[in-house]
């Protein structure tokens, strides 16, 4: 049984995409493919990945694991560059373009920037992306989050901040699948250490001394360490 979606990390290996501000593409853009494919089969959303570490993928290989996917519906995840400000979602000439409007009004309603939603014809009448363009019959949409270079590029490095988007990824895939959206479980806090002290049981041993010397022994003890509970036991 193929998957209902393919999750398509931008760039990787030896290609780093979009770097400035001691951001690199490749890392987000694989951060944020991983972050929605589980969280889409958590709801019960099949979902694949193109890669799912950092391995250099030329287009010719990186299509063809989407057409052997079989997937109906893809996203390609990127980070943008060139000092622009808002997330950008780039759909098919041949697509009507409305998953790509969920996306953004999920955006929105976070609070995220959203510049524009938008296909792009080239000069030979076909898709001037090749995400969209070599990938059969699965209906890829690219997510560029924000630019790397731009003046969101602070807020970009903080985790929460990328995870929010990614978030709002997976709400538009629930409304688009008719699927109950449910937010991530948040993460069970660890038990405090306990720090009183412990009690401390001795058994006395009988043997080859008198009573009165064990009842010295013992009082010696906890005479020593007060903070002991200590409770001799009779033989």
């Amino acid at each position: 049984m193929s998957d209902k979606f393919i999750n398509d990390a931008g760039h990787g290996g030896t290609d780093p995409g979009a770097c400035a501000n001691g951001i690199k593409e490749k890392e987000y853009s694989l951060e944020a493919a991983l972050y929605v494919n589980k969280r889409l089969n958590e709801h019960g959303i099949t979902s694949g990945l193109t890669r799912s570490g950092d391995e250099t993928l030329d287009s010719g290989p990186r299509t063809k694991r989407v057409r052997d996917s079989k997937a109906e519906f893809g996203m390609s995840h990127h980070f943008n560059a060139g000092g622009g400000s808002g997330a950008e979602f780039i759909h098919s000439i041949f697509s009507d373009g409305e998953f790509t409007k969920l996306l953004a009004e999920e955006f929105k309603k976070a609070g995220y920037p959203v510049r524009r939603t938008f296909s792009r014809q080239g000069n030979n009448g076909k898709d001037y992306y090749f995400m969209h363009r070599e990938t059969g019959r699965c209906n890829m949409m690219i997510v560029e989050y924000d630019f790397v270079d731009g003046p969101n590029a602070d807020k970009l490095k903080d985790k929460a901040y990328r995870h929010g988007m990614y978030e709002c990824v997976v709400k538009a895939v629930c409304r688009h699948e008719g699927v109950k959206y449910y937010p991530v479980k948040p993460q069970a806090s660890k038990p405090k250490p306990n720090t009183k002290p412990e009690k401390v049981w001795y058994d006395v041993v009988i043997g080859g001394f008198n009573q009165h010397e064990i009842d010295g022994a013992f009082a010696a003890t906890k005479k020593a360490f007060p903070h002991w509970h200590m409770e001799k036991r009779k033989q």
